[in-house]
């Protein structure tokens, strides 16, 4: 049985051994590219605009004096 287990073990050895014929080299890594969109400024402009309005429409709405004079 040691006779088999010896056998085994030194065929495993011989078919694992080429993979290691060519030694250890470096990976080579590619550089990773990035690609970035542009993005206007004109895009943002209807919201700024909105808010604008808003901020307008509020302070015409508490600037307004709904009360009647007193007599």
């Amino acid at each position: 049985m040691k006779k088999v287990m010896t056998l085994a073990a030194a065929g495993m050895i011989a078919l694992t051994a080429p993979a290691f014929a060519g030694g250890y080299s470096d990976p080579i890594v590619e550089d990773v590219v990035v690609v970035e969109e542009a993005a206007s400024s004109i895009g943002n402009t209807g919201m700024a605009l909105l808010g604008l309005a808003l901020i307008a429409g509020i302070i015409i709405a508490s600037d307004s004096d709904n009360s009647t004079p007193a007599p």
